[in-house]
């Protein structure tokens, strides 16, 4: 711990602008609190009216709690330049920032310092919260996503709506926010200060959620979020974050192409919710143009928002019982067009020609989807899994050995294939000659340095054939699987086979709105890529 950050001290930092009427509602609030080593740095941004005299009629009664109370008197801008006025004053190991008109439940601060100091590893945590009227004190609608609870990488989720940025709710070791903001100067744009705040932190560390409500947000009419904006406004507010986003992105040095487009694609969608706003279908439809570009697959959500909301505002009856008539037809349009934009972001993440090894069609399938050259002989055809086993095991001398086709009793429609001691099925093939051919030329094609191997639990796979799969010499593996298998690390569990005796075909469609395979639940390209891979692997009984 540095000398400039006392062990246990929470630093609240809170901007305030024209409070007079609601901030000795908060300021009781730290006055309640059970965790008593607090410093309160409270920013008066160059309010009009009895702001700062409230304050000071508080800093008396705070100090006789032992709470710590600086007021700092800056000139009126907005809320993140009033942050750069106190945040060279934070002295405490925690630092978090609450909104001056909001409350904090009286174990709020010790519940988080609590966590972080049982937690060393993290280095922030955040709380639920709740709204309320603060008039009549009555709980009120949340009029933000809480999202994936259990997730911790939060950056996009902040940026693209899908979580909360509410200020009071986080808190933050003090030593690695200065790491970024080391004169305690945030971006000043006129939007608040969470983003500035939030998102250089989020991309940097992970952030747990305490599954508490420790916060409460006062939904204020008339308060600067909620205020009515002009059409001039409004898309003022909406440019200033897509500068402020823009400079984040440089503070975070986020210089790989995918997030950039990333980025700008959430600005796409934020100009195409304004032309909804104020009806401009014009510039909706300029917008829907370039999303169609960029390969965004939130499109054809946001496609069917634009066709409704259109027809609606030009009261096309005779359209609308047009659309309804082919509803159906529309949901297959928009789906195709979805699973084409999900596929073709996949194949851009790819890097290098992979060789996949694979006990069936799983593999090929990945193929058709990259539309990459097939560097493998394993394409439309199954290998039961005992011998998959036998053959990977052994691949370079099972490459030199010549496939022997069989009669097969009960005359089968495709060719069948003895190679060494094991059988090849070729189940999409018409002849043996085209088998032969087929796996003759791309068995010529495969990288040994690059071999991914795939299997299935099925085709005669046991729970003893699991386990040999485990031990394979091989560093990129995965065998997919109907049962969780901690004690496997190369298992992926595919969910919906559970009440099947074997895992089912995952290269089938599942049944909801967007057309997703059982598959697409393992993320294949990271595998593919080497990414996170191994660090992901659970530990297994060969190590």
């Amino acid at each position: 711990m540095s000398e400039k950050y006392v062990k246990g001290r929470v630093s609240i930092v809170t901007p305030v602008y024209n409070g007079e009427a609601f901030l000795s509602g908060f300021l009781e609030s730290i006055r309640a609190q059970t965790y008593r080593n607090l410093e309160l740095i409270l920013v008066d941004d160059g309010s009009s009216d009895q702001t700062v005299a409230v304050a000071r009629r508080w800093k008396e009664k705070l100090e006789e709690e032992g709470i710590i109370i600086r007021i700092v008197e800056a000139p009126h801008r907005n809320a993140s330049s009033a942050m750069g006025y106190g945040l060279p004053f934070v002295s405490g190991e925690y630092l978090c920032w609450p909104d001056s008109d909001d409350i904090l439940k009286e174990t709020s601060i010790e519940e988080r310092v609590e966590f972080l100091d049982r937690h060393p590893e993290y280095h922030c945590v955040r709380s639920l919260s709740w709204y309320f009227d603060p008039r009549s004190g009555e709980r009120t609608v949340a009029d933000e996503k809480r999202g994936d609870l259990k997730k911790e990488d939060l950056f996009w989720d902040i940026l693209e709506g899908r979580t909360f940025v509410c200020c009071g709710c986080y808190m933050l070791r003090s030593r690695d926010f200065f790491e970024i903001y080391p004169d305690g100067r945030i971006p000043v744009y006129p939007v608040g200060q969470n983003f500035q705040m939030l998102l250089p932190f989020m991309y940097r560390y992970k952030c747990p959620t305490i599954e508490k409500e420790l916060y409460g947000v006062a939904v204020r009419r008339g308060s600067h979020s909620r205020q009515i904006l002009t059409r001039e406004e409004t898309e003022e507010k909406y440019r200033a974050y897509e500068r402020l986003v823009d400079e984040i992105a440089d503070i975070c040095q986020i210089e790989d192409p995918d997030s950039r487009r990333r980025i700008e694609r959430w600005k796409m969608r934020r100009r195409m919710q304004l032309a909804y706003q104020y009806k401009d279908f014009g510039k909706a439809v300029q917008v829907w143009k370039n999303l169609a570009r960029s390969g965004d697959g939130q499109l054809f959500i946001d496609s069917l928002r634009f066709l409704r909301r259109w027809l609606a505002e030009t009261k096309l009856a005779c359209a609308i019982h047009t659309v309804r008539n082919h509803e159906k037809h529309l949901k297959i349009v928009f789906r195709e067009l979805e699973w084409r934009f999900y596929k073709m972001r996949k194949r851009r993440k790819l890097q290098g020609q992979p060789t996949i090894i694979a006990s069936n069609c799983v593999g090929t399938m990945i193929y058709y989807d990259m539309g990459i050259p097939w560097t493998t002989p394993t394409i439309n055809l199954m290998i039961p899994m005992p011998d998959f086993i036998k053959f990977v095991r052994n691949l370079r001398w099972y490459m030199e050995q010549e496939l022997c086709f069989l009669e097969e009793p009960g005359a089968l429609e495709y060719p069948v294939a003895r190679l060494g001691d094991i059988r090849i099925y070729f189940v999409h093939y018409e002849s043996a000659e085209e088998a032969a051919e087929k796996w003759n030329v791309r068995k010529k094609r495969i990288d040994w340095d690059n071999l991914f191997i795939m299997g299935c639990e099925k085709d005669g796979c046991t729970y003893e054939t699991l386990r040999e799969f485990d031990c394979l010499s091989y560093d990129h593996k995965v065998i997919f699987t109907k049962t969780d298998y901690a004690e496997f690390r190369s298992a992926f569990y595919i969910e919906g086979f559970e009440e099947c005796q074997e895992l089912g075909t995952i290269t089938n469609f599942k049944n909801q709105f967007r057309k997703r395979r059982y598959l697409d639940d393992f993320d294949y390209i990271s595998f593919l890529n080497d990414k996170d891979w191994k660090k992901n692997y659970k530990r297994g009984i060969c190590e």
